[in-house]
């Protein structure tokens, strides 16, 4: 018989918070509280209510509440001890036969908790050295171009978020259920916290182990159609902030990635040959070409250049970028044009889905592959560098381009 709740001691109330919060019994939400406030309950920095307290004897069993030195004298295992192995596991065998399926997660969550307890599995716990790795790790990267500042920001909260949920103890069993468990409540969660601790496994752990049971989620989406080429010209039409048109001049005649676009250096856009050199460091480092009709590089040479020369200037800007704006001032100028042209709007990436189905169509496949990104590195060394086959492709993609009243002239 447990004493009354008013005279259990805070040091008592906080422990048992925090052991059901490790066993992952207990989260904000669980107890109406934010993530911020469950936070100081954990460490202190608030005393825990009653309220709390009573919720959390609610969820707690003999064996959490043994854990504690002010709760273990009230518990009483004699019950417990009485029951031998096969029964136990009989009973259980019993209730998965009965509850197929939740089964699987109560196998789950057993295998968590035995892993926790360290009596099977290889379970790491992350220090703040490893932290401190990490972090000079996500910089080495920034340096090298390889992510954005922001991409290394998002990684490391997602990152932490994870650690402190799994008590910064990583075990096969415990990485599995919490990712399970993640992916069923919010998908774009647990895709961005798969991300980073597979990348925090792979490199700072270095355990194949850890690594190989972090799935790679993938939330499903619903399916947006492309916009129509009637659509992307009205918008290109309407658009009339130079850079902004130039933006969406490319991305129609390319059929490139729109980051690829704002990426590109000056010396990557060869305005003679009407001819584009995509170099892409990455993941997966490689190149590709792709070309844009006349009437663009008319754009480009007559209107678009002269403001870009003249932008730099007036504002005493040294840029090699070909597009030397911002992301977002580029997208607010395409989105106004399309609220006054179209009166909606449709993500400018979207551009490329609609450029590879028509190459797809008007090209053969592994011209179409080429100029899509999709060809080997051969294929794209036995067309750049053989003079005749480039001609013959930038023939064919001016013939199956010239079916676009905005790229036709």
């Amino acid at each position: 018989m447990l004493p009354r709740v008013e005279d259990i001691p805070q040091e008592a109330r906080r422990q048992l918070l925090n052991i059901l919060s490790e066993r992952g019994r207990i989260r904000p939400g669980d107890l109406g509280v934010s993530r911020a406030y469950f936070y100081q309950l954990r460490h202190g920095l608030r005393q825990i209510p009653d309220r709390i307290l009573s919720r959390l004897l609610e969820v707690a069993t003999d064996d959490d509440l043994a854990q504690i030195p002010y709760f273990a004298q009230y518990v009483n295992y004699e019950r417990v001890r009485s029951l031998d192995v096969d029964r136990i596991v009989k009973l259980f065998l019993e209730w998965a036969r009965a509850n197929p399926a939740s089964a699987k997660v109560a196998l789950d969550t057993i295998q968590a908790e035995v892993e926790r307890l360290g009596l099977t599995g290889r379970v790491i716990r992350v220090t703040e050295e490893h932290l401190g790795e990490w972090k000079m790790f996500l910089e080495a990267r920034i340096r090298e171009g390889r992510i954005s500042g922001k991409t290394a920001r998002d990684r490391d909260r997602y990152l932490r978020r994870a650690l402190e949920d799994l008590d910064y103890l990583l075990g096969p069993a415990r990485l599995q259920s919490y990712i399970r468990k993640l992916t069923l409540e919010a998908p774009d969660l647990a895709a961005h916290t798969a991300k980073a601790l597979r990348l925090f496994i792979k490199h700072i752990l270095r355990s194949r182990e850890l690594y190989e049971v972090v799935p790679s989620v993938q939330p499903r989406r619903p399916k947006r159609e492309a916009p129509t080429w009637e659509e992307i010209c009205t918008t290109v039409e309407a658009v009339e902030w130079p850079p902004a048109k130039a933006y969406m001049l490319l991305l129609a005649s390319t059929g490139a990635r729109s980051g690829y676009i704002r990426s590109l250096k000056l010396g990557q856009v060869d305005l003679e040959r009407r001819l584009i050199v995509f170099d892409i460091e990455g993941a997966t480092k490689r190149q590709y070409i792709a070309f844009f009709p006349e009437p663009v590089r008319e754009y480009l040479v007559k209107v678009y250049l002269p403001w870009r020369q003249f932008y730099l200037e007036a504002h005493g800007i040294q840029s090699d970028r070909f597009l030397p704006v911002r992301r977002d001032r580029l997208h607010r100028a395409v989105y106004e044009a399309m609220d006054k042209a179209l009166g909606k709007r449709f993500q400018p990436y979207s551009i490329r889905h609609r450029a590879l189905t028509h190459f797809a169509r008007h090209l053969p496949s592994l011209e179409a592959k080429l100029l899509s990104g999709h060809a080997s590195r051969e294929v794209y060394l036995e067309y750049y560098y053989q003079l005749d086959r480039l001609e013959e492709l930038r023939s064919k993609y001016d013939e199956a381009m010239a079916r676009i009243p905005c790229l036709r002239g």
